[in-house]
């Protein structure tokens, strides 16, 4: 394998990690494994100066926890991400990181476009998550999981599946995710009580921006 053809695999690699576990941020509560799994990423690692920060804010929350599921700051993240993502009340919260709410759309052409969509490329993880299919997660899901097979193509030597992928990939989030992201995050940065989810979000933003 060419190096140029590695470095590409290894970017895609990257992307497909990086969407994927951000995915699991929207998509899980978090727990006191999920949290300590972050205390082993090798942030000085990472290339990106923008992406290494994102992963300072959420492992040096992470490094700051004490064992134990009640501990203090896993109930205060427990807090956090249902201030943040369930969308209690307009006083307590951003509007639920849900499409529709953000766009407006009333309609079941929405779902029906996404559900279409996902079930053109394989990907049935909406129904398994038990959200919406125009939840946060969900999308982000999809673009990881998007993002994955542009990695299984670039092994298999399909050049031409992995161009295929890759504007499937860049139009989804141009045309769903990445189109309403934004008003989300401005109206999350007056409710984010913690450095993990600030970083999650920023996280969030600068993947989308890049994808």
């Amino acid at each position: 394998m060419s190096s140029v053809i590695e470095e590409k695999t290894m970017a895609a690699e990257n992307e497909a990690e990086i969407l994927l576990l951000l995915a699991a941020f929207y998509n899980f509560n978090p727990e006191s494994s999920s949290i300590d799994a972050m205390k082993n990423v090798d942030v000085e690692s990472i290339g990106d100066d923008e992406v290494r920060e994102c992963f300072r804010k959420i492992t040096g929350y992470a490094n700051d926890t004490v064992a134990g599921e009640e501990s203090d700051p896993v109930i205060e993240l427990k807090r956090d991400w249902t201030k943040l993502f369930r969308g209690v009340s307009p006083a307590y919260g951003p509007k639920a990181p849900y499409e529709a709410l953000y766009t407006g759309d009333k309609g079941t052409k929405l779902f029906s476009d996404l559900t279409q969509l996902y079930l053109d490329e394989g990907y049935c993880g909406y129904s398994e998550l038990k959200n919406r299919q125009d939840y946060i997660g969900v999308e982000l899901d999809f673009a990881g999981f998007l993002a994955l097979l542009r990695v299984n193509a670039l092994n298999a030597g399909d050049s031409a599946e992995f161009d295929r992928l890759s504007e499937v990939l860049e139009s989804f989030v141009r045309g769903h995710v990445g189109s309403w992201f934004p008003q989300f995050y401005k109206e999350a940065q007056e409710h984010i009580g913690t450095d993990y989810y600030r970083g999650v979000l920023d996280l969030t933003a600068i993947m989308l921006r890049l994808t």
